[in-house]
């Protein structure tokens, strides 16, 4: 039954063999009568239309997946960036209204189906094309008017399943916005001088990274309609290998289990100490603004701090300031009259139980401005995905390179840039041990599983 629509028992009746061979099948139910009814290996072909020399990639994917997801696999082996709406229109089958058109389900929810349109999440690739030398047009950006033919060239029957993986192909994919065949012409003549594009370079190895991460998404991909997802769809596999890669092994649609209570506690405890301590009236700050040694003692004995973290001045690089910096960017406290005493959204927070922790959520990443919210984010998925400290430094500087992000003086961004750039979430995350420095090598990653959960909710949201 793997890849089949099961119906509920209800839509179902027994009908008599005589009217049964009198009865008129629908366009839909004549192409589920398409199915293989084995699972095998297709062997594809797609060609970029109306571009010479050409631009095409080979491609073996099991029989009975959707054209959802190989809509994706499409992306990755051509190297498109998935940033327009796409179509497929079969040559083969059709309604009396035209060809079949298989379409993305966020269209249907949209504009309703048509008599000739399926959507693509509920057809198989069996099922639009059957035979060797039969083939669909897959269309991506319309307005552009770039058309792919897609041929099956063979049906591998007798080899296991594989999971799908490109082949073989020639040429580079065209930019996204060269502007279709005519604008990709005109583009190439205009650049010849700059060799800043190659359209010879094509790399196998590269084009099925990107299918294993495009088939990894699919399994577990964003939560749809989440801010992260949006932010998402501004990259591509390609831009951005390593920081799809990291969605991949991020696992975002994992539950929280077990793990729930640790997060709540993980994420809270240390703010819920210090705003507690500032019930009433506050704490008096001393001369020099820090707050007083006596509170360090209780933050060394109900927090347990390291003594280090907690020195009695009170000064920039302690626990404790760390810990007043970030309570007043999620606004729970500020200073008033040498005092410090919790906002009325700090006073809100602590009574009634679970407000912090939501709060705290849905305020992540810190940091106003687009740059500090793209920074934290990329940040947060590094955190999900278990990355070590020096994979988390390359995902976080070929993002924010990828988004556009630049040094003023145009150099390479490093790691002191993007440390700046999100340095509110980062200092948040490591105060709550969510994020941990790993002294005996930088490749493996100390960061609690805890973390990760915490991680995932936050850019779920």
């Amino acid at each position: 039954m793997t890849g089949q629509r099961v119906r509920r028992a209800s839509h179902l009746r027994l009908v008599p063999a005589f009217q049964a061979a009198q009865t008129v099948r629908t366009p839909r139910q004549m192409r589920n009568q398409r199915r293989r009814p084995e699972v095998a290996n297709f062997v594809l072909r797609i060609e970029l239309d109306c571009v010479s020399p050409p631009i095409w990639r080979r491609f073996s994917v099991p029989s009975n997946i959707e054209l959802d997801q190989l809509h994706s696999i499409v992306q990755a082996v051509m190297g498109w960036g998935d940033q327009h709406a796409h179509q497929w229109v079969s040559v083969h089958h059709s309604t009396s209204n035209g060809p079949d058109r298989y379409i993305a389900r966020e269209v249907i929810q949209y504009d309703g189906y048509q008599e000739d349109e399926f959507g693509e999440d509920e057809v198989r690739i069996d099922e639009a094309v059957t035979a060797v030398g039969e083939y669909v047009r897959y269309e991506y950006n319309v307005r552009a008017k770039w058309s792919h033919t897609l041929f099956l060239e063979q049906i591998v029957e007798d080899q296991p399943i594989s999971a799908p993986s490109c082949l073989d192909g020639a040429r580079a994919c065209p930019p996204e916005d060269s502007g279709g065949p005519v604008g990709y012409l005109e583009f190439l003549n205009a650049q010849v001088s700059t060799g800043l594009f190659d359209p010879e370079r094509f790399v196998l190895t590269e084009s099925n990274a990107a299918v294993t991460t495009s088939v990894a998404l699919h399994r577990s991909p964003p939560v749809g309609s989440s801010l992260f997802e949006k932010f998402l769809r501004r990259l591509s596999v390609h831009s951005a290998p390593k920081l799809f890669a990291a969605v991949a092994k991020a696992e975002l649609s994992g539950g929280y289990d077990n793990y729930f209570e640790t997060m709540c506690e993980g994420a809270t405890r240390q703010l819920l100490w210090l705003l507690n301590s500032a019930r009433g009236g506050g704490i008096v700050l001393t001369a020099s603004g820090s707050l007083p040694p006596d509170l360090g003692a209780s933050a060394r004995d109900e927090l347990d701090w390291d003594s280090e973290w907690t020195d009695a001045a009170g000064g920039s690089d302690s626990q404790l300031a760390v810990l007043v910096e970030v309570a007043k960017t999620l606004r729970l406290v500020r200073k008033l009259r040498g005092t410090l005493i919790l906002t009325r959204l700090g006073a809100s927070v602590i009574a009634y139980e679970g407000e912090l922790w939501r709060h705290i959520v849905m305020a992540m990443p810190l940091g106003k401005g687009e740059l500090a919210q793209e920074a934290g984010r990329i940040l947060f998925l590094t955190l999900a995905a278990g990355l070590s400290e020096s994979e988390r430094s390359e995902v976080m500087i070929e993002g924010l390179t990828a988004l556009g992000w630049s040094t003023t003086d145009g150099t390479l961004l490093g790691d002191d840039d993007w440390m700046w750039m999100v340095r509110g979430t980062l200092l948040y995350l490591r105060m709550i041990g969510a994020i941990v420095s790993n002294p005996l090598d930088q490749h493996v990653s100390a960061d609690p599983e805890w973390g990760r959960r915490f991680a995932r909710m936050v850019l779920s949201k």
